[in-house]
């Protein structure tokens, strides 16, 4: 006969109810039917969604009615679960929204198991609802934890109180039994499954009537007490037909009726397996003190680090381990849930054993009295340790709060760079407008207009540079900026960088000069334009930052290399003007950055030169260093490692072993010019005076020694240079080379210093090269023709030749051909590419010297022109040069320009003497 449950077990499972209510899990039994209908759920499945449990099954008989108006998202539920039947998986995750009663929605988590029960002909679900809306940011504590709380149901079954057998209805074999069941048939699980249920479970040798008959369905329970004689006790028995791994099968769950200690045995471990699926630590506190600590479990004791025996002599057994921060305020809650009977939920500082602070969020519960086992009103708590996702929680805020600062400080950069541009832009705009209205008003005036034609052209100059640099600094930032590596001269960099700055410095009566030491190789690969630009804004910088009189230098050191192929160059930019603060030096090379100071407020600029500058720098693996005082100067060091162009040494025997004297006031000059002449062969000496350079070379002429040249500053006190080529003349006569070491522009001093017996001129810096280029002048005569550096005249080979100018807009066009006709070139003119391909091919072959080819232009660009022109069946489309005259002023637009077949790349708006340059490489 059966047996009826007994009240304590009842209030036992109250119990265990209320502990799964009190942790906060919203658990429900679907059918996984059209309708997801709800089989069974608990109170705080209803309560979650704001509706009352009779309020929730009376409007709602299944999910998907739950979810009207949420049709998508009942829809991602239900393909969730059958997606996985269909792979025939039973764990099913899935996020969605969940309506409200308030007309809200929560984020929630499904995560379910299909239990393998078939009601109705549907498989059967047991999910858990978690409602993620509040705790987005403990996420992967929560998917732990609910993936934790999913494994508990999948071996649920196997830590069963009772005996649980499933076999398959067409051979009766065992295709599965729990460890109860295990234990009841004195067997083990392995030897068992496989065999035959009835001589397994009843000693039969064949199937009993109860195995499969008519009252066994997958809808319904079958239910009987069952006298087994082979173990000799009597069993409650359910039965039900369900689906089991493919198999058509009989699960059968069985009570032991006469054993009360066996399954309070078995209640003892199944609320001990309930409690491992916590995540956390569980505890029971006494609610008349809201102190005392009255049962703990699952990971209690090793989350705040105390043994059991540590827990109940250190701490009593009291909950001091809560910070004293919150220890009020956790009492306080405890006493209030107390009076309400509601559950709350709370977040709190424990103090670990080894004085560690960790952060646990705690469920608390309320059982009173009546409802409790021994009669003591208890608060069952369940805390989880939040420590490291509040941690990352403050590292993320923090680095929010850097990047909004990060960000607040780029805004107000570059809100005030471009307060500054429109400033800087408009002073130019100003004075071109203004110069041409004053132009326009004065057109019988020619030298007024000239004037103001000149006003109009430094001041596009100056706005060129502006948008240039603009434009540069946006192509570096977006990494679209690459090295075009070429063979360079440094003196070529140099000599242009000082032609360019020496009229600034004139202008400033500013003081320059440049010291070359132990520099080997002049000839290095590298991108020169860059190299050039690096140059032009520290120079530039020290010219506009260092007042009238100021001084200036320029050094260049060629350190020691371990590779061969490598030179380590060092470029010191040095000046003694206005300097800058420490402060400021530390935001030099940021973008748009400018000091504060009313001292150079008037000084044009962007604020981009040096961050220009340090991208380049780095870009050719070097380096970029400052050192600056306020009111004393500045001090800009570059280094850079270059490849050298390894070109065999010439030959110059010829100079070997001849002397040379050098006069110049100062040392380095002295000592670095000796050092170049002993690297070509030559005996070189040097003196730091006019006087003293008479003496020696008077002495050496006595000895019938004479010097082979001497090499002479024009700038000395005392006896300056001209002076002393004077008396040098008059004591020895012409017969002794002097080479005049001269200013980068000595067209002012050449004549005088001619009528006076100079040979030649040199012009710092002093490199190598260059001595040996002046040197070599005097190998076969003493005096042959050394009136310094004849330039010819450039454009007179020039005229004659016909251009092919493209250009779409009428008016640069028409200057253009203003431009090239004023120096004798003969110019035919197209609006278009395809004007300009239809008027060469027309031509005859040879007609055309030259194509000047504009790159953006309607019907045809310069790249389809090009492409076209190239492709015509005749010789000269592929000899004649094509050269770019574009807008398209970056490294990148001259590589395409190249690849399109051009030969040269020449920017707008023209530079006259670029322009020539190129015309004269490619047609004389």
């Amino acid at each position: 006969m059966g047996k009826q449950v007994q009240p304590g077990e009842m209030n036992a499972v109250t119990d265990y109810s209320a502990l799964i209510d009190g942790a906060g899990i919203n658990v429900c039994k679907l059918l996984l039917d059209d309708e997801l209908t709800i089989l069974w759920a608990n109170d705080n499945f209803y309560i979650s969604s704001g509706f009352g449990k009779d309020e929730y099954q009376t409007l709602f008989h299944h999910i998907k009615a739950y979810y009207t108006g949420h049709g998508d998202e009942f829809a991602k539920i239900k393909n969730a679960f059958y997606d996985v039947l269909q792979k025939g998986e039973r764990r099913v995750k899935v996020g969605c929204r969940r309506p409200l009663k308030n007309g809200g929605c929560a984020w929630i988590n499904i995560d379910a198991v299909i239990t393998g029960e078939v009601v109705d002909g549907s498989e059967v679900a047991l999910a858990v609802y978690s409602d993620i809306s509040d705790v987005a940011k403990l996420k992967a504590e929560r998917d732990r934890l609910l993936e934790e709380k999913t494994r508990y149901f999948e071996w649920m079954m196997d830590e069963y109180i009772g005996n649980i057998y499933i076999s398959d209805l067409e051979t009766y074999e065992l295709l599965f039994l729990n460890k109860t069941a295990a234990a009841t048939l004195h067997t083990t699980k392995a030897d068992a499954t496989g065999k035959k249920c009835y001589e397994v479970i009843q000693g039969r040798t064949s199937p009993c009537p109860f195995c499969n008959n008519a009252l066994l369905t997958e809808a319904d329970v079958y239910a009987w007490e069952f006298d087994n004689p082979n173990l000799e006790k009597t069993f409650m028995i359910r039965n039900r037909v369900i689906n089991w791994q493919g198999h058509r099968s009989r699960i059968e769950l069985s009570h032991d009726m006469m054993s009360a200690e066996y399954k309070l045995a078995k209640k003892d471990q199944e609320r001990d397996a309930i409690l491992k699926t916590i995540p956390g630590g569980l505890a029971r506190v006494d609610a008349r003190d809201c102190e005392t600590i009255l049962w703990y479990g699952g990971n209690f004791l090793e989350m705040l680090g105390y043994t059991d025996e540590q827990f109940v002599h250190e701490l009593h057994s009291k909950c001091s381990y809560v910070h004293p921060d919150d220890r009020e305020r956790a009492a306080s809650l405890m006493r209030s849930i107390s009076q309400t009977g509601e559950y709350s939920v709370g977040e709190f500082k424990f103090v670990t054993r080894s004085g560690d602070v960790r952060i646990l969020t705690v469920t608390l519960c309320y059982v009173s009295g009546e409802d409790s086992w021994d009669g003591i009103p208890s608060i069952y708590s369940v805390g989880i340790d939040i420590t490291e996702e509040r941690r990352e929680q403050e590292r993320q805020r923090r680095a929010l709060e850097d990047a909004y600062q990060s960000l607040h400080v780029a805004n107000l950069a570059k809100s005030n760079f471009l307060s500054s541009m429109s400033h800087d832009i408009r002073t130019p705009m100003n004075a071109i407008i203004g110069m041409t209205t004053i132009a326009r008003a004065n057109l019988h005036e020619p030298e007024k207009v000239n004037g103001c034609l000149g006003k109009i052209n430094a001041s596009s100059m100056h706005l060129l540079r502006l948008i240039n640099e603009v434009l540069d600094m946006s192509k570096i930032e977006s990494g679209k900026v690459d090295l075009v590596l070429e063979d360079v001269s440094l003196p070529d960099v140099v000599d242009n960088i000082v032609s360019i700055c020496r009229p600034m410095m004139v202008a400033k009566e500013q003081e320059f000069k440049v010291n070359i030491f132990n520099v080997h190789g002049e000839h290095v690969i590298t991108d020169g334009d860059r190299l050039q630009q690096v140059f032009m804004n520290l120079l530039s910088n020290a010219i506009k930052y260092t007042p009238d009189g100021g001084k200036i230098s320029l050094t260049i050191n060629e350190l020691k290399s371990e590779l061969p192929t490598k030179g380590n160059y060092e470029f010191i930019f040095t000046d003694n003007g206005i300097g800058m603060s420490d402060e400021y030096v530390q935001h030099v090379f940021e973008p748009f950055a400018r000091a504060e100071d009313e001292r150079i407020s008037k000084i044009q600029g962007t604020g981009l030169g040096l961050a220009i500058t340090q991208n380049i720098v780095q870009m050719m693996n070097g380096t970029i260093e400052v050192q600056s005082r306020l009111g004393q100067g500045s001090t800009f060091t570059v280094s850079v490692p270059l490849e050298l162009q390894l070109k065999e040494e010439q030959e110059h025997e010829e100079l070997s072993g001849l002397p040379v004297l050098v006069v110049d006031d100062e040392q380095a000059v002295c000592e670095s010019a000796t050092m170049l002449l002993q690297e070509l062969g030559m005996r070189g000496s040097w003196v730091m005076s006019g006087a003293e350079a008479v003496e020696r070379v008077v002495e050496a002429h006595e000895r019938r020694d004479d010097f082979y040249a001497v090499i002479l500053d024009w700038k000395m006190p005392d006896m300056d240079g001209l002076e002393t080529v004077r008396v040098i003349r008059k004591r020895v006569g012409p017969k002794v080379p002097i080479i005049i070491i001269s200013a980068y522009d000595y067209s002012n001093i050449e004549k005088e210093f001619i009528t006076a017996g100079a040979d030649a001129f040199i012009s710092k810096p002093l490199f190598k090269s260059k001595m040996l280029h002046v040197l070599q002048l005097f190998c076969d005569t003493y005096k042959d023709d050394c009136d310094g550096d004849i330039v010819p005249e450039l454009h007179k080979e020039l005229a004659g030749k016909k251009v092919l100018l493209v250009e779409d807009n009428e008016l640069n066009r028409e200057i253009a051909v203003e431009l090239l006709e004023m120096q004798g070139l003969k110019v035919e003119a197209a609006e278009n590419g395809k004007v300009a391909v239809e008027m060469f091919a027309m031509s005859v072959p040879g007609y055309y010297d030259v194509v000047l080819m504009d790159i953006q232009m309607p019907v045809m660009d310069g790249y389809e022109a090009t492409a076209a022109l190239r492709a015509l069946p005749r010789r000269d489309a592929v000899s004649i040069p094509i050269l770019a005259l574009t807008a398209n002023a970056f490294i990148t637009d001259a590589g395409k320009a190249k690849n399109a077949g051009m030969n040269d790349h020449i920017t707008k708006p023209i530079n006259l003497d670029v322009l020539f340059a190129a015309l004269y490489k490619w047609l004389v």
